[in-house]
């Protein structure tokens, strides 16, 4: 009887273990299928950073008459690595391809306004343009990008900073689930683009619109108080405090007039946004400049404490898998010390 309860034993152990194996064997395959689709474009993907070897590439074939291409690269929401249109922005025409332009991401490492050259887990966004005056549309971009090629696909979106002005949207030819033309709000206040940076909320991107744009209604006639009631709206994003806060951490710092006028328009935001909301949509001006100091402490942590329903689609998560077999492992142990107990106390009797 002991020898066919130990047998049962150890053959559930195995199927247990087996069990793991495979899903630890699926997570690996799946791993590997990703990195092979992110390396088809048939250059260096390495999303190390920047160094000898590390390019992007550009196809200007939709482009006439262009004999120059350059690549303009910014922190999101901060500075430029170089000013618009200079030397170290130049591409490289390829000899076999007079269509594709290489920029070597290396150049970036010289940068005396952004240090550190193009560094992982950090949000970029990237503008092509031609000596012609054409230029691409705000594309999101960061070191998974290293490697991939960005073309213009024949549509074109309204310029972020000047509404009379068009650009061409352009997307990557590997990485277009993840990035591709910044999700934002234009000078007149419209939600533009598709894609958030992976690490970027709608909070901030309310929050880099506001203290520029608070006073067009007066100077151009913008409904600044609806078009902050749509970006709610299409962020979800009900931490109108949070936003506010984030203004308040930023280094350029608002006007006391600006200041109040803002609080007023989120405010009164917030009230066509959620009407039936009484309790939410305040602000305390103290609590603000609190939370604002510690975003300051804590660049890159979450401005609201969950409830904001704002995300990137092309962000990516846990699976649970890790958590599946952790269990299964658990369960394993458990089993084996269970039968090694009794076990015991089968031959002490």
């Amino acid at each position: 009887m002991l020898k066919r309860i130990l047998a049962i034993s150890i053959a559930v152990v195995l199927v247990m273990s087996m069990a793991v194996v495979a899903v630890s064997a699926a997570d690996t395959d799946s791993a590997s299928a990703g990195a092979e689709v992110s390396n088809s474009a048939g250059a260096d993907t390495s999303n190390s950073g920047t160094g000898a070897g590390k390019f992007i590439y550009f196809d200007a074939s939709k482009w006439n008459n262009v004999s120059l291409i350059y690549c303009h690269i910014w922190e999101r929401g901060g500075d430029a690595f170089y000013s618009w249109q200079s030397k170290a922005e130049g591409c490289t025409k390829d000899k076999s391809n007079p269509n594709l332009w290489a920029y070597d991401l290396s150049k970036l490492d010289a940068s005396t306004t952004v240090s550190g050259g193009l560094q992982s887990g950090k949000d970029y966004c990237i503008i092509f343009s031609a000596n012609t005056g054409v230029q691409t549309f705000d594309q999101t971009f960061g070191t998974a990008c290293i490697g991939d090629t960005a073309r213009v696909t024949g549509k074109m979106i309204e310029n972020a900073v000047d509404s009379e002005k068009e650009a061409y949207e352009s997307v990557w030819k590997t990485n277009s689930a993840k990035y591709g033309p910044h999700l934002a709000l234009s000078s007149t206040g419209k939600l533009i683009g598709s894609v958030l940076c992976p690490n970027e909320r709608g909070e901030e991107v309310i929050g880099d619109w506001l203290p520029n744009y608070c006073n067009h209604d007066i100077t151009y006639g913008v409904d600044v108080v609806k078009c902050l009631k749509d970006a709610l709206l299409k962020f979800n994003v009900k931490d109108i405090e949070g936003i506010y806060a984030y203004i308040l951490s930023k280094d350029t710092q608002p006007t006391e007039a600006d200041k109040k006028k803002m609080l007023g328009q989120l405010q009164d935001a917030y009230k066509l946004a959620y009407p039936n909301d009484k309790e939410g949509g305040k602000i305390d001006p103290t609590e603000a400049a609190s939370r604002a100091k510690e975003i300051e402490e804590n660049p890159g942590r979450p401005i609201s404490g969950g409830n904001s329903g704002s995300s990137n689609s092309s962000g990516s998560g846990s699976d649970g898998q890790a958590d599946t077999i952790l269990i299964i492992l658990s369960g394993v142990m458990v089993l084996a010390i269970g039968t090694m107990i009794f076990a015991r106390k089968k031959r002490e009797e």
